[in-house]
């Protein structure tokens, strides 16, 4: 927040009075003066925790409090003074940025409602990589808890890493989102702006990343997105997930509840795993149809795929306020007898309120302006390759599809990526963005 302000104290029922400010942001906390027509006077008890801040500034012999909230170029909140004037508080800041040195080390705290951590590397090379996680809880960091292995070789090429938890857990993608967003605005603000910016992400994450990119094109300069489902989420969720949950229930019926009222006992729990695998065994005859269908490998990766699925349905249901998914109009085919397999299988409408939830949080536009390099194994049973195949057709057909290089890791499982396999598409990616020279896409080394 260091450098000078255009401050307007907007009291209720009187004009908005006109000041301006110099502040001091370092590691000793904020500091500086306020300045008004009538005089100055310093700002003092100043308390921040993120973006968050609480100061006292004076003026003449009144004491003004003020409550906002920092967001790079603007301080934004509320104000209380003398004879109970109180209003909205804006501050725009004059003139460029004033950068900090970053100090090698790990910064935790909350931004909103979300939890954040930054870690900088000893040897920072001046660029900055926003990691956004998949799918499952709102994570909570520990500043005493160690990097990942993947986290590790990111910070030991030199780059800064900063991570939003989110807010919400499950299907978090608004969240991701904005709060991604924010974390880089925070960023900036305390640092000033890192030579280049880049923005990765794993499964769920992969779908965030590639919105941010598309949604803040010019705050970036590239963008790594790896086993997310990346189509667009009503449909490509509807293709896998809710089929496959609708295809489940047609050879195990009610075991789930249903597809679109998940029963009390769906959870990624070794009981209700087992449950799944128990029932699989007591029907041989049925779980080899679902496996045709399917393409799953085993009972073990049936019971694991559709309670994830399942588990999955059942926090969207709650999020979107219904189920978004419809069926009625589905044709299925693949399993070993798709004629019965069609008139046995349950129809359901979606929730329009719940569809258009999904539709929004996220369908990508295709339309990009900076490198996008995008990873999958080539056997994972969560989220198909065929998925980021679905991107890829949509950047082409928007005329981005130069901006978009697909590599494949011949593996199995979701996310089932080396942190040196990482490092080298991550490497790849900023030589992209460096030379201009689009690598190639296949298997990546």
């Amino acid at each position: 927040m260091s450098g000078k302000w255009d401050v307007t104290a907007s009291p209720e029922g009187r004009a908005p009075i006109k000041l301006s400010a110099d502040l001091k942001h370092d590691a000793h906390g904020l500091s500086g003066t306020v300045n008004s027509p009538l005089g100055s006077g310093p700002v003092k008890n100043a308390v921040i925790h993120g973006s968050e801040v609480v100061f006292q500034f004076m003026l003449g012999r009144y004491t003004f409090d003020v409550k906002a909230v920092s967001e790079g170029d603007e301080i934004r909140g509320t104000f209380s003074g003398p004879r109970n004037m109180k209003g909205p508080f804006l501050a725009k800041r004059i003139g460029p940025r004033p950068a900090v040195a970053p100090t090698p080390g790990v910064e935790t705290g909350m931004l909103g409602g979300a939890s954040y951590r930054i870690d900088i590397p000893a040897s920072f090379n001046g660029q900055l990589v926003l990691y956004c996680h998949g799918y499952g809880g709102a994570t909570k960091f520990d500043p005493q808890t160690p990097p990942t292995a993947l986290m590790k070789a990111f910070l030991d090429a030199g780059y800064a890493l900063a991570q939003s938890g989110y807010s919400q857990a499950g299907w978090a993608v608004k969240e991701g989102i904005e709060e991604t967003e924010a974390l880089r605005k925070y960023f900036v603000g305390k640092y000033g702006a890192p030579k280049r910016t880049w923005v990765v992400g794993h499964s769920m994450g992969g779908t965030i990343t590639l919105a941010t990119v598309e949604s803040f094109p010019d705050a970036y300069d590239g963008a790594l997105q790896m086993c997310g489902p990346v189509g667009p989420s009503l449909t490509a969720l509807q293709r896998r997930l809710f089929d496959t949950l609708v295809v489940y229930d047609y050879y195990f019926p009610g075991l789930l509840g249903s597809p679109v009222q998940p029963g009390e006992n769906v959870r990624m729990d070794p009981e209700f795993l087992i449950q799944i695998q128990k029932e699989a065994q007591m029907y041989p005859d049925r779980l080899a149809a679902f496996q045709k269908w399917s393409g799953l490998s085993s009972e073990v990766e049936v019971s694991q795929v559709v309670a994830f699925y399942a588990v999955i349905q059942k926090e969207l249901i709650a999020r979107a306020g219904g189920n978004p998914f419809d069926n009625r109009n589905r044709l299925y085919h693949g399993s070993p007898d798709d004629v019965a397999l069609n008139r046995g299988v349950k129809r359901y409408a979606a929730n329009p309120q719940a569809a258009e939830y999904l539709r929004k949080y996220y369908t990508p536009k295709g339309e990009l302006r900076k490198p996008v390099l995008s990873l999958h194994t080539t056997n994972d049973p969560l989220v198909p390759a065929w998925i980021a195949n679905e991107y890829g057709d949509l950047a082409i057909l928007r005329g981005s599809g130069d901006w978009y290089v697909q590599r494949f890791v011949p593996r199995s499982g979701h996310c089932n990526f080396t942190p040196e396999e990482t490092l080298r598409a991550f490497q790849d990616l900023v030589a992209w963005r460096e030379s201009g020279t689009r690598p190639e896409a296949g298997e990546q080394k």
